[in-house]
């Protein structure tokens, strides 16, 4: 009789979501930030609850919690969308080369990017984490991220600056606090005010930026 051969295991098959399924995911996902911000600039964050962002994104509620199980997921990732955006437009405004006097281009483009209507809907989001604990525990690493890169680049800017001066950092996160402020300040546009506020934010920045220690109590006097 012919000896019975020994049964085969089954292969394991290894479960990949299909390209296609991904690219889906991924779209759905920027359709879903896209109208999130879209909604909060239109009507702010009580304009905006998760139903009406899933009729703009032409998804289903359910989609939309697959994807943001919380409303406070989507909020972080419109954050992040908004915020590396706004990164986008300063090094565009800026140019690879910026021409003339660096710190002016720096100031100039970075007012022209707090101006941008992007910067009131990331306020907002900051305003309601105020009372939002899982909102404000979800921002710090957005923030911490983003202040990072920052500085990084005011330290590509400004090499000698940073070189320097020992609160350079410091000194970049004041400088762009104080000119986001007085830019969101500005509800409406006001040309002249603008050009006040500018031209003072330019001559703190220059202060700032180009301070040094003071001498050692115990350096000896020449």
């Amino acid at each position: 009789m012919p000896r019975s051969q020994p049964a085969l295991a089954p292969r394991r098959r290894t479960l990949r979501p299909a390209p296609a399924r991904q690219a889906r995911a991924v779209r759905t996902r920027t359709q879903l930030v896209a109208a999130a911000r879209g909604l909060l600039g239109d009507r702010g964050l009580a304009g905006a609850p998760t139903a009406a962002v899933a009729v703009r994104a032409r998804v289903s509620h359910g989609a939309l919690f697959r994807h943001f199980p919380h409303k406070t997921d989507l909020l972080l990732a419109v954050t992040e969308a908004i915020l590396a955006d706004l990164r986008g437009a300063f090094a565009a405004e800026l140019g690879p080369t910026p021409t003339g006097d660096p710190l002016t281009a720096a100031c100039a483009a970075l007012w022209r990017v707090f101006r941008r209507p992007d910067m009131r809907v990331v306020l907002e989001i900051y305003v309601a984490a105020r009372t939002d604990g899982e909102l404000a525990h979800g921002l710090a690493p957005v923030l911490a991220h983003h202040q990072a890169l920052l500085i990084a680049e005011a330290r590509r800017l400004f090499p000698a600056a940073a070189a320097g001066n020992p609160e350079f950092d410091d000194a970049v996160m004041a400088i762009v606090y104080a000119m986001q402020g007085a830019a969101i300040g500005l509800f409406s546009p006001q040309p002249d005010a603008e050009i006040v506020h500018l031209a003072f934010l330019e001559r703190l920045a220059r202060r700032e930026l180009a301070r040094r220690p003071p001498p050692s109590p115990h350096r000896k006097q020449a």
